[in-house]
């Protein structure tokens, strides 16, 4: 008798073959698809971590603008005032009769390039000062620059007697940390410091090798010394306010200022910066001023006809990227456009891979500057 040949025919070769493939293919497409979202995820995580606590950060220390002065209305002519706009070698800075009103001590002379600017309100400046880095531009193509937003606080002093309350040669005052994470504290023999405070967009050397000049938000700080108020805080009180006009012994130069900062928040491609001021503005000859509250960008603000308006609040917008590359992921588009504060922007022509961005914003009240003070 023949034996029967035992085994599969082509044709139920061929089935197997296709149905292993179909079940393959769509166990590859799943693994992809959740590689895709772990990646999505991922990017936004990161990007609101990174975001948020950069710039819950950043209005902490920007509360402190124009803290101890003995002005509270702050505008380009406050001396001490707490946004920092003029020195005495700006070109748009107050002068009558020959006499100049910088933000600054007129003894300070700084480049425009650190402080706060805008748009092209003056030249950039070189490398680590504001050089208006930026990678966005309007929708026409027309590249941006990104500003500059340069703050002055005296801190909250106390003494910290050194465990010898009777003998004060070895005091210090103490106030808190720069936006830098350096401790305040010198001695009390010396006079008390100014701090000056810079935020402002530059490129990070910290990078992945396929990114192309990342930019990050860095904060710069320094110190000016001014007036001899030794043994005048006591260890539980408050700080003296900062004298209406400058003190004979005059501050000549702003210390550890102008260099490249501390990152205090990773991957901005663009930053923007208004401020909040209040106006009065007469509705008609017959009726009286108006007060009036609006937003405009450095430059405008110091295009407006002097005495210039004061300075109530800042709004902060950036635009954030992810760290991490998000692939080819379609929902992410290179032609997108963002909103950032008064500006409709879209990124510049990059080859580097797609990220996850978005807008950050941040409306921050300068409470030191609210009410009148004598």
């Amino acid at each position: 008798m023949k034996k029967k040949q035992l085994g599969f025919t082509l044709i139920e070769l061929m089935i197997s073959l296709t149905l292993g493939l179909i079940v393959t293919a769509a166990a590859i497409l799943l693994f992809i698809t959740g590689q895709r979202s772990v990646m999505m995820q991922r990017g936004v995580a990161e990007l609101q971590d990174n975001a948020n606590f950069g710039l819950n950060y950043i209005t902490k220390d920007i509360r402190l603008a124009n803290l101890n002065t003995s002005t509270a209305a702050i505008n380009d002519q406050t001396l001490y005032g707490g946004v920092v706009l003029t020195s005495d070698a700006s070109d748009d800075v107050v002068e009558a009769s020959g006499v100049k009103s910088p933000t600054l001590p007129t003894t300070i002379v700084v480049a425009d390039a650190l402080l706060s600017q805008g748009d092209d309100r003056v030249a950039v400046g070189t490398s680590p000062q504001w050089t208006g880095s930026s990678n966005a531009e309007d929708t026409s193509g027309t590249a941006l620059t990104s500003d500059q937003l340069v703050i002055q606080y005296l801190p909250q002093y106390t003494i910290d007697p050194k465990t010898t309350p009777t003998d004060d040669t070895d005091d210090e005052y103490v106030g808190g940390f720069d936006c830098e994470g350096n401790e305040i504290r010198f001695s009390a023999a010396e006079n008390l410091r100014i701090y000056v405070q810079r935020y402002f967009l530059r490129e990070d050397d910290n990078q992945a090798t396929n990114e192309t000049s990342p930019l990050a938000l860095a904060c710069d700080a320094g110190y000016y010394a001014i007036g001899d108020f030794h043994g005048d805080i006591p260890a539980t009180g408050s700080s003296p306010a900062i004298p209406a006009t400058i003190p004979a012994t005059a501050p000549t130069a702003i210390t550890n200022y102008g260099g490249a900062g501390e990152i205090i928040m990773k991957r901005v491609d663009h930053f923007r910066v208004l401020l909040g001021v209040q106006s009065d503005v007469a509705a008609a000859a017959s009726t009286p001023a108006s007060t009036t509250h609006q937003y405009l960008s450095i430059k405008d603000y110091m295009g407006m006809t002097a005495p210039r308006p004061r300075i109530l609040s800042i709004q902060l917008g950036a635009l954030v990227r992810s760290t991490q590359s998000v692939g080819a992921e379609s929902a992410v588009r290179a032609d997108q456009q963002f909103q950032i504060l008064d500006q409709t922007v879209k990124l510049k022509t990059s080859t580097d891979p797609k990220y996850i961005r978005q807008v950050v914003s941040q409306t921050i009240a300068l409470r030191n500057a609210l009410g009148e003070r004598e």
